[in-house]
């Protein structure tokens, strides 16, 4: 039976892939036929899509069913399959890494936020039209990620939830498959192609669950394709190129930014590339491919503002004075601050306000971080130095690093922001995988690249990630392609009084075998709420005070 469902979900993902990529032909009209490439401006403007589209209805089957069916149509349109160009080495090869990467999405294991607020947000997507005020549900939708928008196209019948992770490991497979046949296509090998090697054998390493598949990895994918198309900008000469690789730099960007706050010095590398080559670039940005980067920029930012009363978090400048703006909501940027410098390790010993001055925050982070973030250092870096060290050495080799100005200036300030507000490993995957090829770049440039070696180590780094989720899953009772669920009872929130909507909350005193995550919304009706909510409707929508 499992074989069958195998089958069954290899096809659907094939048929998802090429809707997803028929969107991307939509905007890589004028580059290199690139499958992967496409996928990934997909998910941008499927993602622009969903948002628009959930202003004025709710996100039902039909939509998303229709979402996919357009996907199909732009990919088939005027597209001649010629069925030899497809029985290729590479595709083969990429075709059984997809089989080996296919247990990773069996019986998962839920990453800590699905259940906090992934799937409580998914709901309020097929459950309601937007809301204005949908922050004062909870504090966790006071800045949104876009990638969570997507999430609502990937119910099934009856509010099942099991492919809602669906999106990400579709990112994820198409980047190592993207990655792998960059590698394998050219024997001649640039900066860009060593970054990407970087990447990939991290990336295999260590994303080997569903589990750590939060928004951290797309935000992490779409930062690295900014850099590697930063790089790929300085290894061409042609301006016709330069130029579409500066809006794929761009749209990367933005679209990162859009998905988790923590990567805005990455605007850095477009600023940088428009002041340097602004001879070239000037009127590029006012080219009708950059609707898309507005319109999604514009979009993000009214449904923010819909959500909040603010434009952009956590600018109390860009705020209104709305019925449903709230002001404790702009304190949360001070209390992830708080968490994510460790001063749960210290809050016997400094108040919030003492710990933040004068870096006493430093040690105790540091102390809490360093195993964690030496551990992630060493999965760069060993299978680097592996690789490169049976690697023979070029005979003759002259290495130039174009526009590294730009790159240090992205790693100064990069690693300065994430410091100050969000130092956590997680966020800031893509800094460390650039520092690290930054510093081992001229010492892997002077080796020849083996091809052979190349797939050797591929097939072993894939081989461990297969093997590890067979383990985990020979001690799972049930072998199914979804999430492992925690049901959660629930009650009425007697706080809210309001007959319009019925607010729910978690029963913690009967989840208590749940631990706890019992104490957590999953799929718990929507809304689901511990707050005091006051709520209205006008014009067919709801209007949520704090």
């Amino acid at each position: 039976m499992i074989f069958f469902q195998i089958l069954i979900f290899i096809v659907s993902i094939f048929l998802l892939s090429l809707s997803i990529s028929g969107y991307g032909r939509l905007v890589n009209f004028n580059f290199k036929n690139n499958f992967f490439l496409d996928i990934f401006l997909g998910f941008i403007l499927i993602s622009l899509t969903i948002t628009l589209v959930h202003f004025f209805f709710k996100i039902n089957l039909i939509i998303s069913f229709a979402i996919f069916i357009l996907g199909l149509f732009f990919f088939f349109y005027k597209k001649k399959i010629i069925l030899q160009n497809l029985i290729k080495n590479e595709n083969f090869y990429s075709f059984i890494i997809l089989i080996l990467l296919i247990p990773i999405f069996l019986s998962q294991k839920y990453h800590e936020d699905f259940g906090y607020y992934h799937l409580p947000y998914a709901l309020g997507f097929i459950e309601e039209k937007i809301i204005f005020g949908f922050a004062n549900i909870d504090k966790s939708y006071i800045y949104n990620s876009i990638w969570l928008n997507l999430y609502s196209i990937f119910f099934l019948s009856d509010k099942n939830f099991n492919f809602l992770t669906l999106p990400s490991f579709l990112l994820f497979v198409a980047f190592v498959l993207f990655s792998f046949q960059q590698l394998i296509s050219k024997n001649d090998k640039l900066a860009s192609d060593y970054f990407l090697l970087t990447t990939i054998f991290y990336f295999i390493l260590k994303f080997t669950r569903i589990s750590e598949f939060g928004v951290d990895l797309p935000t992490s994918i779409f930062s690295i394709l900014s850099i590697y198309f930063f790089l790929k900008f300085s290894e061409v000469d042609l301006i016709s190129e330069r130029k579409e690789y500066f809006f794929l730099i761009s749209i990367f960007t933005f679209f990162s930014i859009l998905i988790k706050l923590s990567t805005i010095p990455l605007i850095l590398l477009p600023i940088f590339l428009y002041l340097k080559h602004f001879k070239v670039l000037k009127f590029d940005i006012f080219n009708f491919k950059f609707l898309l980067i507005y319109s999604l920029l514009t979009i993000f930012l009214i449904q923010q503002f819909i959500y909040t009363g603010c434009f952009f978090f956590p600018s109390k400048l860009t705020c209104l004075n709305v019925s449903w703006f709230s002001e404790e909501n702009l304190e949360l940027s001070k209390q992830l601050k708080l968490i994510n410098k460790s001063y749960g390790v210290a809050n016997d010993i400094y108040t919030p306000r003492e710990y933040l001055e004068n870096f006493n925050w430093l040690s105790f982070w540091f102390k809490r971080n360093f195993v964690e973030i030496s551990e992630h250092l060493l999965t760069i870096i060993l299978p680097l130095l592996l690789f490169f060290s049976i690697q023979k050495q070029k005979i003759n080799h002259r290495f130039i690093l174009k526009d590294k100005l730009g790159l240090y200036i992205f790693l100064f300030f990069g690693f300065l922001f994430w410091l100050n507000f969000s130092p956590v490993y997680r966020f800031a995957i893509h800094l460390f995988l650039t520092l690290i090829f930054v510093l081992l770049i001229n010492s892997s440039i002077s080796k020849n690249f083996s091809k052979k070696f190349f797939f050797i180590f591929m097939i072993t780094f894939i081989l461990y990630s297969f093997s590890k989720n067979m383990i985990r899953l020979n001690k799972v009772d049930t072998i199914f392609f979804g999430i492992l669920k925690i049901d959660n009872a629930f009650i009425l929130n007697e706080k809210n009084t309001n007959e319009l909507v019925k607010i729910y909350q978690p029963d913690i005193k009967n989840n208590s075998s749940n631990g706890w995550q019992g104490r957590l919304c999953w799929d718990i009706p929507f809304i689901c709420s511990s707050n005091k909510l006051h709520i209205r409707k006008k014009n067919g929508y709801l209007i949520i005070n704090k």
